[in-house]
């Protein structure tokens, strides 16, 4: 388990670990309470806050930040009972014993947001998960990635041209991403495995005790075996849940520098990366098929919208590799592998444990607006690249300085930054980053990369 990581709220892995047993919790109220830590570490690492201004917010978990922070009362107070008595009930005691035994093996990590080996460009998306189960060794969190995603019910063209794709990107030295998932997902890691030159990564929708669909088992032990790793946001023990895997979409785009779409119907589950990559500000990608094709109108009503065209690999590279190297310093990501290599911890097995390269550093201040938890009223959804979105009507119960600064946003029709929004309104700091947070709880404004626009 990694412990290099600064306490945030008097937090450790395990505590987080703990918490994300209780009752009621997920994903999404785990990261906004991460956010607010992180959020306000920052605030009192730049001397936003003053000792008497800090007041108001409390540098440690009680019950009135998690019902603030929208956790559900039994949930609440389950998080109180442990941290105050680190009691856990014996289901979730033992949900523990389990992740701190799989845990003691050297290439089972989880990392919390806060540990350098946590992607950075996950820390870009919106509602990034707190912490990360990663089986496998790390190397390829350091390479420039890609997302290939599609129908699982594929046609023979579009599983062979996927694998044909994802075997030239692995050779230029581009980390395939996918979902593990049949049909195309499945040809995506092997056509990466097929090239056997660089490592390929899994993100998964299950527990990592829990392989979906269990006729990839070997498919997934292959990908440890040359170096690749299996990642999932959810405790070990989650099994199959239909509404969890459209949140997992989110982190295949997030890891990654684009995502392509080889094959999907109009209302496929495939759509959904392709829209987070658009609100992550990544690269969408999309390969045409037969016009008479149900599998290809995906594909095809994405390029209407704007996504890049693919005809061969070059066309990916020609879009993604000038930024990489930018990143990196490197031609390709097989370098960065090369110059990082380090010994195995453990004698006589072929992984490798490979430390991360330095990547460019995340605008300060990001945060997250709460995605997860719609995501599963998204799957028969066609996503358009291109959103034209009436701004969201205010709720009822936000406080008044929500309000001004919510009305100010829409006033200047242009992003504000921190410090031109405490300008504009004369709120004191500490009274800012609470709005701030309430109006990005209830949706109503985003944070992009330290500015922030009325939605």
């Amino acid at each position: 388990m990694t412990t290099s990581s600064r306490l945030l709220g008097g937090l450790n892995h395990e505590d987080w670990l703990s918490l994300s047993f209780l009752s009621g919790i997920g994903p999404a109220r785990l990261s906004r309470l991460f956010t607010y830590f992180d959020q306000l570490d920052r605030m009192q690492e730049t001397d936003l806050l003053s000792e008497t201004d800090a007041q108001p917010f409390p540098d440690q978990v009680n019950y009135e930040l998690l019902r603030h922070l929208k956790w559900p009362d039994v949930t609440a107070r389950e998080a109180m009972t442990y941290l105050d008595h680190q009691t856990l009930s014996s289901e979730q005691a033992e949900k523990k014993r389990l992740s701190l035994d799989w845990l003691a093996d050297d290439y089972h990590h989880l990392l919390l947001q806060s540990d350098p080996l946590y992607p950075n460009e996950l820390k870009e998306i919106s509602v990034a998960p707190a912490f990360l189960y990663v089986d496998g060794a790390l190397a390829s969190f350091a390479l420039p990635k890609l997302g290939i995603v599609g129908a699982r019910h594929c046609t023979g063209y579009g599983r062979e041209i996927t694998r044909q794709l994802a075997s030239q990107l692995a050779r230029q030295g581009i980390s395939v991403v996918s979902g593990g998932a049949r049909g195309i997902d499945t040809a995506a890691h092997q056509g990466a495995l097929e090239a056997a030159i660089t490592p390929t990564i899994a993100v998964m929708g299950t527990g990592l005790f829990m392989h979906y669909p269990k006729q990839n088992k070997g498919l997934f032990q292959e990908i440890l075996a040359q170096g690749g790793c299996l990642v999932s946001e959810y405790p070990l023990m989650t099994e199959v849940r239909p509404h969890l895997f459209p949140s997992r979409n989110r982190i295949i785009s997030g890891l990654s520098m684009g995502v392509l779409v080889t094959e999907a119907s109009p209302k496929s589950g495939s759509l959904i990366s392709a829209n987070y990559a658009v609100q992550q500000n990544r690269e969408v990608f999309a390969l045409p098929g037969r016009v008479k094709d149900a599998q290809a109108e995906g594909c095809h009503q994405l390029i209407r919208q704007g996504a890049i065209l693919v005809r061969h690999a070059e066309d990916i590279l020609d879009e993604i590799l000038p930024a990489s190297r930018l990143q990196n310093g490197e031609t390709t990501g097989t370098k960065v592998m090369k110059s990082t290599e380090k010994k195995s911890i453990k004698g006589g097995n072929n992984r490798r444990i490979v430390s991360r390269e330095t990547l460019l550093k995340q605008a300060a201040g990001q945060t997250k607006r709460q995605l997860t938890e719609d995501a599963a009223n998204t799957k028969d959804t066609a996503f358009s690249l291109i959103e034209i979105n009436p701004k969201k009507a205010l709720p009822a119960h936000l406080s008044d300085n929500a309000r001004t600064v919510a009305a100010l946003l829409e006033a200047e029709s242009q992003a504000m930054d921190f410090d031109a929004l405490v300008r504009h309104t004369q709120l004191a700091a500490p009274s800012m980053m609470q709005v701030l947070m309430e109006l990005e709880l209830c949706q109503c404004i985003e944070n992009r990369h330290g500015v922030y626009v009325r939605c």
